[in-house]
């Protein structure tokens, strides 16, 4: 055990150390590590420090469904219902009963390569810090900002017709009464769809839920005190989440996600994290360029027989 760490703990050093610009890439080599078309693959123990901050501050890689395939997932969803047939006349029955069918379609998951960018400035790579922390301190950063909002939104240049935004059912009430909307948003998803069913709301969307009570009087929203699964509070007794990531129309608006966030299929790709250093790029700026690449999916997937996840924006 005690081997294992100091192995780990040479590799991450070695690594941050080339990164930087103070070995070369034999020295690298010496220890295992791999390099594909320029870019350096990422060691094990880096990649799944990066993977597991991600998780960390990537509610839909915690709640969702993490796959990691070479290959596109064919992820089966129903998209029609079975037709079952009562015939009362059993005994003299002559006709023949029709087999009931389940139709099913393959919704596809394709990894993209999915970067981010990190610049440093060169000065700080050359101070008498841990430099490996440094780097990757500002790429794990980097790289989870650019991933939620490619699974929570999805709307800018890395366009994803996945995401919550895009994918989720958009809730409409009659009328204006808030306390009502969002209480027949509470019951909207199937039982099956409920059992599992937590919020993702915005600032607003908290401010709004705070005003909301139940018939009885009592507030709708509920602090916890303690909840392994990080949520600290209840919405009409579901867990509630406010994220930075989710966002509307407009900067005001409120936004309500509810539903089974188990339905949001990530795939990331087995062969790992690579990492490309982009020194000439930047050198005006005494800077020093990381790219991180990722083979990366993230989709929202339901039958529209029984929708997972609503979206709803006051």
């Amino acid at each position: 055990m005690r081997k294992m760490v100091q192995q780990n703990n040479e590799t991450r050093k070695k690594f941050g150390n080339y990164l930087a610009g103070k070995i070369l890439s034999d020295e690298l080599r010496s220890l295992g590590i791999d390099f594909n078309n320029g870019k350096v693959l990422v060691p094990t123990v880096i990649a799944n420090e990066i993977i597991g901050y991600t998780e960390q501050e990537n509610l839909l890689r915690k709640f969702g469904t993490v796959v990691p395939l070479d290959e596109q997932l064919q992820y089966p969803v129903l998209i029609e219902s079975s037709d079952v047939q009562v015939h009362v006349n059993a005994i003299e029955r002559t006709e023949t009963i029709p087999v009931n069918s389940i139709g099913l379609n393959a919704e596809i998951l394709n990894p993209v390569e999915f970067d981010s960018l990190s610049r440093i400035k060169k000065r700080l790579l050359k101070m008498n810090v841990n430099v490996a922390d440094l780097i990757l301190n500002v790429m794990k950063k980097e790289y989870v900002k650019k991933e939620i909002d490619f699974m929570f939104n999805g709307t800018g240049a890395a366009y994803n017709e996945g995401s919550l935004y895009n994918r989720a059912v958009v809730f409409t009430s009659e009328g204006t009464d808030k306390n009502k909307a969002l209480r027949d948003l509470s019951k909207k998803p199937s039982t099956a769809v409920r059992n599992n069913a937590r919020w993702f709301v915005n600032d607003a969307g908290l401010e709004l839920a705070e005003t909301i009570t139940l018939p009885n009087g009592e507030a709708a929203l509920k602090t916890l005190e303690n909840s392994e699964a990080g949520a600290k509070y209840t919405f009409f007794g579901y867990p509630l989440h406010c994220v930075d990531a989710v966002k509307g129309t407009n900067e005001a608006s409120a936004v309500f996600y509810f539903g089974d966030m188990s339905s949001f299929v990530i795939q990331d790709n087995s062969v790992g994290l690579e990492i490309e250093i982009s020194k000439e790029m930047y050198a005006h700026l005494n800077e020093v360029g990381y790219k991180l690449y990722n083979l990366l999916d993230g989709k929202l997937i339901y039958s529209d027989l029984e929708p997972t996840v609503y979206r709803y924006e006051i």
